[in-house]
């Protein structure tokens, strides 16, 4: 009876350790993708608060619960989804968090780089809030444009 009890203990401890290992690496995916939308935002020409807003979107998956709408009220997917694109579309941050907003967006931190580089984090709670884990995206886009584009002077 011991012999059961320490090994279930012990399978419910790992499961729950591999459990959470699979959320943080879904958080490093999603971040990593964050990143890539936002250098290529940036690539094309978006400002700094496009850019944010693209990253918001990329990781809603782990944004955490929705705060606007409630998330009481009855959405089917298909509504929320086309809530995006109003957000994406929005000229101002009180504009958009009316349209859209979820509980880890304000944690979300980006930073478009120089270039043609972006970096995502978000702090990631461990054990409900005894310690925090800072996850990053990193990504680049290599500056191609001159392959293609004439100069003026040409």
């Amino acid at each position: 009876m011991v012999e059961t009890v320490l090994a279930v203990l012990i399978v419910t401890f790992a499961f729950l350790a591999l459990f959470r290992l699979s959320t943080m690496l879904t958080g490093k995916i999603l971040l990593e993708h964050a990143a890539m939308r936002v250098a290529r935002a940036r690539a094309v020409g978006f400002n700094d608060y496009m850019c944010r807003k693209i990253a918001r979107v990329a990781v809603i998956p782990v944004a955490g619960r929705r705060t606007w709408p409630e998330a009481g009220t009855d959405w089917r997917d298909g509504m929320e989804r086309a809530r995006v694109g109003a957000y994406l579309a929005s000229e101002h941050e009180a504009e958009a968090r009316g349209i859209l907003d979820y509980e880890r967006w304000g944690d979300l931190s980006v930073a478009p780089g120089d270039g043609m580089d972006a970096r995502v984090g978000l702090d990631v709670e461990l054990l409900d809030g005894a310690a925090r884990v800072g996850l990053s995206g990193v990504a680049g886009v290599e500056p191609n444009h001159t392959l293609y584009l004439n100069d003026a002077g040409r």
